[in-house]
């Protein structure tokens, strides 16, 4: 189960960090609006966005999307000075997207690289298919089995990712799939200390606090050096999945 005070605690401390490092999500939030465009519009009147942090999506939104009424949330508080600063008049949200109610219902509910933070996708499927209007929709991106790949051989830690097929069957169960696109991407570093700044100054590392010893760091490094080396680099592996689904008639 994700620890969701450790998870908020990281995030935070990478508010500052995040737009330079994370680099993928930043490529996921352009992509999955590009492909809203073509499968869902251009043109909404109340939009939600969950995870919002620094406005990767929201930029995106403002700029390719027509809408009346945009609802952000995030769990770190501080996510909404980010927000408002792209979309002034935005209502936030603070908090759990598990936990917290939601008195409205939307023509378009989006995120982008939160849904892998959550708990219960069964459950909050449901949550959010009870906030879309009647041929609406969810369009999300998240992560798949391969995401990280060097780490959790390196470190034993990780998410748990969904199968491919596993989170298709979960989301059928209340929508109909109108996209379904997955990749992998490679970020190349001069060193494995500097995969681990990498992941740090993203806040991805809210899984699990690791003791870092001397030692520790040493066997790490050399583990990974002489496992995951493409030339003098080291490798990460991203594994984006992007998903639009829209609500059955």
């Amino acid at each position: 189960m994700p620890n969701k005070k450790l998870i908020k605690f990281r995030f935070k401390k990478s508010i500052k960090t995040y737009d330079t490092s994370a680099v993928i999500q930043k490529e996921m939030a352009g992509h999955l609006i590009d492909k809203v465009l073509v499968y869902c519009g251009d043109t909404f009147d109340k939009i939600f966005e969950f995870g919002t942090g620094t406005g990767f999506l929201s930029k995106n939104i403002q700029d390719k999307i027509s809408f009346k009424e945009y609802y952000a949330n995030d769990i770190i508080e501080e996510s909404e000075f980010c927000i408002k600063n792209i979309i002034n008049n935005a209502k936030f949200l603070p908090g759990d997207i598990e936990k917290i109610d939601l008195n409205e219902k939307f023509d378009l509910v989006l995120s982008n690289a939160v849904m892998q933070w959550i708990f219960d996708i069964d459950e909050f499927l449901l949550k959010i298919k009870s906030h879309l209007n009647e041929s609406s929709y969810f369009a999300f991106t998240t992560f798949g089995e391969q995401n990280y790949r060097e780490i959790k051989n390196t470190t034993g830690v990780s998410l748990t990712y969904l199968k491919t097929e596993t989170l298709k069957e979960k989301c059928l169960s209340d929508f109909e799939i109108v996209y379904f696109e997955e990749n992998t991407q490679t970020l190349y570093f001069d060193t494995p200390l500097d995969v681990l700044k990498h992941i740090k100054y993203s806040g991805t590392n809210g899984i699990k606090t690791l003791n870092w010893t001397v030692s520790k760091l040493k066997s790490f490094e050399n583990f990974y050096q002489k496992s995951f080396s493409s030339g003098n680099k080291v490798l990460l592996t991203y594994n984006p999945i992007y998903v639009i689904l829209k609500t059955k008639n």
